[in-house]
């Protein structure tokens, strides 16, 4: 697949394209990060460039550095470069490979990665065995890539949505991701806000207007969401009957231990570099339920109960 691999080289900027799919992996604090550590220690990660026959240079590795390279007004810079003139997807396994030895670049970028191999003819199980994981894995990156609508995707590549925000927007329904996406950008909400909007819309409990609430004022919305979690978890007297209905609650306790005990089953059986490859999201899970804990032992702390503000 390689033909030569040269030693590092000092390769004017203007010549290598920058790459798109990659692009969903960066946002604009790792290109601060990145520039910040350029600064003082140099470019610790060398770009790696794939030339094609015709001479092109197209970035497989390294987008955050080349983006914060050209900020830094950097004209010239040393790479690895990789040719890539054999075919058969050369290009598109490197850098598979390439973020396998670099850890996970969020599920996005793989995703598209993954589709850009499979576009280039390659196996997928030529794939897993490359990239050290499960079907399963492959086909749920894919399918995010599927279900993100294209508008949403290129905010993404233009910096103003950063990527693992859109990852949330992609569990909307396709034809309301764009707007809902373009309406928190300009809210400014941040990714716990959209991932706590997108998994209200996707409650099936939720009231269509509180749906509907969601995809044109998030914000909005948002407030309404927090007061009624408060309504419920402290039983503040103004909460209304209707507000919960009377099985709501244990309903969502089943579903939660059943969906916990999936998770727990899911865990125990992955092989652990596959479940490595989930850390973030299982990091956001732990504080979600230390949240959670929090809200139960209030719930029968002294002075906490209904019985116990009635004098009961």
């Amino acid at each position: 697949m390689v033909k030569n691999i040269n030693k590092v080289k000092e390769i004017d900027m203007a010549t290598v394209a920058g790459n798109t799919t990659l692009a969903a992996s960066v946002d604009r604090r790792s290109v601060e990060r990145c520039k910040e550590a350029i600064e003082k220690l140099g470019v610790v990660h060398t770009p790696v460039i794939g030339t094609s026959k015709s001479g092109k240079r197209m970035l497989l590795s390294g987008q955050c550095e080349l983006t914060a390279l050209r900020e830094l007004g950097v004209k010239k810079m040393d790479a690895i470069e990789v040719d890539v003139t054999c075919g058969d997807g050369a290009d598109a396994k490197i850098s598979l490979l390439l973020i396998s030895l670099q850890g996970s670049p969020g599920a996005l970028c793989e995703g598209l990665l993954l589709q850009e191999a499979v576009s280039a003819g390659v196996p997928r199980i030529e794939i897993q065995a490359m990239l050290g994981k499960s079907a399963s894995w492959v086909s749920n990156r894919l399918s995010l890539v599927t279900r993100l609508d294209r508008n949403v995707y290129e905010m993404v590549k233009s910096g103003v949505l950063e990527p693992r925000s859109a990852q949330d927007v992609a569990r909307l329904p396709t034809g309301e991701q764009f707007a809902f996406a373009e309406i928190a950008v300009k809210e400014g909400l941040p990714k716990s806000a959209i991932e706590l909007l997108v998994a209200g819309y996707n409650d099936e409990s939720c009231p269509d207007a509180v749906k509907a609430q969601i995809l044109s004022d998030p914000r909005a919305a948002l407030v309404r969401m927090s007061d009624k979690r408060r309504a419920v978890t402290t039983g503040l007297p103004g909460l209304r009957k209707a507000d919960v209905p009377p099985d709501a609650i244990n309903e969502a306790i089943k579903s939660a231990r059943m969906k916990m005990a999936a998770l727990h089953r899911a865990l125990c059986n992955a092989p652990p570099q596959e479940a490595v490859g989930y850390a973030n999201a299982l990091k956001e899970l732990e504080l979600s339920m230390l949240a959670m804990i929090a809200i139960i032992r209030g719930i029968f702390s002294p002075g906490k109960t209904e019985v116990e503000r009635s004098g009961g």
